[in-house]
């Protein structure tokens, strides 16, 4: 298993599949938080349920709505396990830690430099430890 080092943002430990898109994520907007599909027809994850696994995108983007929509996919167990980008706007990690407080459930964020970031692929199997700084990668193929 490849080793990456992560710099840890909302702490916590979560495995899944990769979910990687190349474009920033509104979840207000392009996540349903009742599915957590993306709905927005014109983002490449279009269709793709973020529901335990681990997102991996450069950026959110958007308002502090972004917050209420990661808590409610958090409330309704259909979060992310994980969510991995390049950097990470102060209202993404707010849901998760409030999540945190009020269920004991929480989405572990780290980020990454732009040459591990790019080394992971849709489907590959990730154990994010947001603990340790690390991201564990298994390849799909």
């Amino acid at each position: 298993m490849e080793r990456l080092t992560a710099r840890p943002v909302v702490t916590g430990r979560a495995e899944g599949a990769a979910l990687v898109s190349a474009e920033a994520l509104s979840f207000w907007g392009d996540v349903d938080a009742e599915t957590s599909r993306v709905r927005n027809p014109g983002h490449p994850l279009h269709g793709h349920a973020l529901a335990g696994r681990v997102l991996v995108f450069p950026h959110g983007r958007g308002s502090c709505t972004t917050s209420n929509i990661l808590l409610e996919l958090i409330r309704t167990r259909q979060a992310p396990a994980a969510m991995i980008s390049r950097s990470v706007d102060p209202v993404l990690a707010v849901g998760p830690l409030v999540g945190d407080a009020l269920y004991g459930r929480t989405i572990p964020i780290v980020t990454l430099d732009a040459e591990a970031f790019s080394r992971i692929r849709t489907g590959d199997w990730l154990i994010v430890d947001a603990v340790a700084g690390e991201v564990g990668r298994r390849h799909s193929g």
